[in-house]
């Protein structure tokens, strides 16, 4: 690249190397930095984006047809990754482009033919592309290309998130849902039709087997759709949104993805406030006061440009958190001023009033009167949540029931956790326990259904399900209760056994227990309790409260009827996956080993993490807890990580926190990740001592209880051909 006497330009082949991904990370982000500041290099990025483009729109050669015979003899049980390319005259810009420029046009022309001809050792796995182009302004046309094992597979699902900018609200709004199944035209090849309104300015997407129970999520990092300007760079809405997905899809990608939209638009302001947010509000301790000035004199000049401009609602709200965050209260104030009188109806406008009501000295009354106002002027589901938490105090159902039917209106910020939580605080209040009543059977009802935007991208159908049927369960113990209140005991019997045939959870086990020792039922009870003992997994809390007094204690006999219980119920939701243990390894810097060596024969409990801290420090609690238990059974555990954490507080914490678990190992080439199937940031895998992956879900109980079980001896006759499987 040219340079002048007065500017310093960073050369062509580094910036290749930038947006190929294969710079080290401080070194990705120096570059960052410098792009920030230099239109020009920022334009020679945006060149290498176009040819890049350029690349994607070339067609795919048809493989010779005795390559699938070879790398397919039978159908697979399992998909494999699927890369995302795009080519279309609307958007062609996707996060994970083959950049390339000059030359490497042609090397990269050829290489898309050699892949063809070196034979299936040498193909890549998970070779994919997804092409999509608009038949009509409404309707995307997906054509899917793969030579990975899902080339045999007699159709695929596409599922996508989009965003249509909204003049009210920031946050995703409905519909904002796409499922399209794929068909197969012929092996290797599916195509598809999936309806996007036109003003989609991101989208991002995901690809499943049509059973739903294998996530093809590139790595993690989800495919993504952009709008683009004339230039072909992402637009600003694009990109906010982007951050937005980033941070409910993967945590990991989010500083990334804001720095990256930094690059292209270093003077918006929501892109600064959420850079920040997101490195935790606040700078780094010790990083001196030369950062924070820097902040603090951007935030002047930002604040200069938007009083000469004409700021929208997004920009005033993100200058006052960016005032906040450094303190500038006067300059807060006026931008949130300034926000709820120029857009009253904003959701953000409406989160400043929020915060403004919560934060005042009026009474309950006063605060629900306010609250009140704001929502009939805009009706967000933030207000409505908190108004109908504060009704509660009032123990009016006429109120209560006002602000629950608001709540239950917009499902934007609904999850089965909330609305679990909105029973249970209803159930505490005698006179608002028929409200409650009538809510929770609504509940069970409407159940959710996993072809819908309910299930999230990265979660497969066997875990939604078990996660819907947990929510179940919390709904029929707490309808139990309501009806044993009323004194309909026939009625809460069946509401508590169903909580505990959905469950299978051992404290609903107790919970029933002791709803039949009150009634009487002293054996079911004794059974219930069983059950609850029977459970391999140490709890991090006793099921049982000490204080009760009327437990009985099970016999032997029970016990082993409940073991027996546990080990076929865990039985049958084993899977059956031969699994390749040549996947590679990193140990210490320079030296690896293979997953096969690492298990050894023996059951092992593999941790699967994009980084150490991903892991929740209740997860390494509960590891712990079970140390014991995993050593008698002759079962080991299996940290891995792709990367480790960035030398800072957080990777001392997470150290701190997993003192007594084996040390991780890097799968820094996603070898591991891909031979097991993962799909997000942690997640949980069980081997047995025949190398065939038994597990692959998010629940660590579950994990540490098939582990434990298959170590048992007595379990193996279960989980051999013929035993009960999945």
């Amino acid at each position: 690249m040219a340079s002048d006497a007065h500017e310093v330009h960073i050369d062509d082949r580094t910036l290749n190397r930038f947006a190929d991904g294969e710079l080290t990370e401080r070194a990705s982000h120096a570059v960052r930095l410098h792009l920030r500041s230099c239109a020009a290099c920022r334009r020679e990025v945006l060149l290498i984006r176009t040819l890049s483009a350029a690349i994607r729109a070339v067609p795919t050669p048809k493989p010779p047809d005795e390559l699938f015979a070879e790398l397919f003899p039978e159908a697979p049980k399992t998909a494999a990754v699927i890369p995302l390319a795009a080519s279309q005259r609307k958007l062609a810009s996707f996060s994970r482009g083959l950049v390339l420029s000059g030359a490497a046009i042609l090397m990269a022309l050829i290489a898309a033919v050699v892949v063809w001809t070196v034979g299936p050792d040498r193909v890549m796995a998970g070779s994919s592309t997804l092409r999509l182009h608009w038949e009509d302004p409404a309707a995307l046309t997906l054509e899917y290309e793969t030579v990975s094992p899902l080339a045999a597979e007699p159709g695929v699902r596409a599922r996508l998130r989009y965003w249509v900018p909204d003049s009210l609200r920031f946050a995703q709004t409905e519909p904002g849902y796409g499922v399209v199944e794929l068909s197969r035209e012929e092996p290797g090849l599916f195509s598809g039709t999936v309806d996007l309104p036109p003003g989609t300015v991101y989208a991002v997407a995901a690809v499943e087997d049509l059973d739903g129970n294998y996530i093809d999520s590139d790595f993690g990092r989800f495919w993504e759709y952009f709008e683009t300007d004339a230039e072909g760079r992402p637009t600003l809405a694009a990109r906010l949104y982007q951050v937005l997905a980033t941070a409910d899809l993967n945590p990991l990608r989010v500083v990334e993805v804001t720095e990256q939209a930094l690059s292209e638009y270093p003077e918006r302001p929501e892109l600064w406030a959420a850079f920040l947010l997101h490195m935790q509000g606040a700078m780094p301790e010790g990083s001196g006061e030369i950062p924070r000035r820097a902040h603090r004199e951007r935030l002047e000049r930002l604040d200069a440009a938007a009083r000469q401009g004409d700021p929208g609602p997004g920009e005033m709200h993100a200058l006052s958190l960016y005032a906040r965050l450094f303190d500038r209260e006067g300059l807060r104030a006026y931008w949130r001023a300034e926000l709820t009188a120029e857009h009253p109806r904003h959701e953000y406008a409406s989160q400043a009033r929020l915060e403004a009501i919560l934060l005042s000295s009026m009474s309950n009354g006063q605060k629900l009167d306010a609250l009140d106002r704001s929502w009939r002027v805009a009706p967000m589901p933030s207000v409505a949540h908190v108004g109908l938490q504060l009704s509660y105090e009032a123990a009016d159902p006429g109120l209560t029931g006002v602000w629950l039917q608001r709540y239950g209106d917009d499902g934007v910020l609904r999850d089965s956790r909330l609305d679990i939580e909105v029973a249970e605080g209803m159930v505490e209040i005698p006179a608002l326990r028929a409200t409650a009543e009538e809510w929770v059977v609504q509940q069970l009802i409407e159940r959710p259904t996993w072809l819908t935007a309910d299930r999230p991208l990265n979660r497969t159908r066997s875990s939604f399900d078990a996660e819907a049927a947990e929510s179940l369960a919390d709904f029929h113990r707490l309808l139990g209760r309501l009806r044993l209140v009323r004194g309909n005991w026939a009625a809460a019997f069946e509401s508590f056994e169903r909580a505990a045939e959905l469950s299978w959870n051992p404290r609903v086990f107790v919970e029933l227990a002791w709803f039949h020792a009150r009634a009487g039922s002293t054996t079911r009870a004794s059974q219930l309790l069983a059950l609850a003992e029977a459970d391999p997994v140490t709890p991090l809390e006793p099921y049982l409260p000490l204080e009760e007094d009327w437990v009985a204690v099970p016999t032997e006999a029970r016990l082993a009827v409940a073991r027996s219980a546990w080990r076929e119920q865990v039985a049958s939701s084993l899977l059956n996956e031969p699994l390749s243990g040549a996947a590679r390894l990193e140990f210490s810097p320079g030296e690896e080993t293979t997953l096969s060596e690492l298990t050894d024969g023996e059951v092992t409990l593999v941790i699967q993490g994009l980084r150490p801290s991903f892991v929740p420090t209740e997860d390494f609690d509960l590891l712990r807890a079970n140390a014991a238990s995993l050593e008698a059974a002759g079962a080991r555990v299996l940290p891995i990580a792709v990367e480790p954490d960035p030398e800072s507080g957080i990777r001392a914490t997470a150290e701190g926190r997993r003192d007594s678990m084996p040390p991780f190992h890097y799968d820094r080439r996603f070898e591991v990740w891909k031979a097991l199937g993962a799909w997000q940031g942690v997640q949980y895998f069980v081997v047995d001592s025949a190398g065939i992956l038994r597990y692959r879900g998010e629940d660590l109980a579950v994990a540490l209880r098939i582990t434990l079980m298959l170590g048992d001896r007595s379990f193996a006759s279960l989980t051999e051909p013929g035993g009960k499987q999945r």
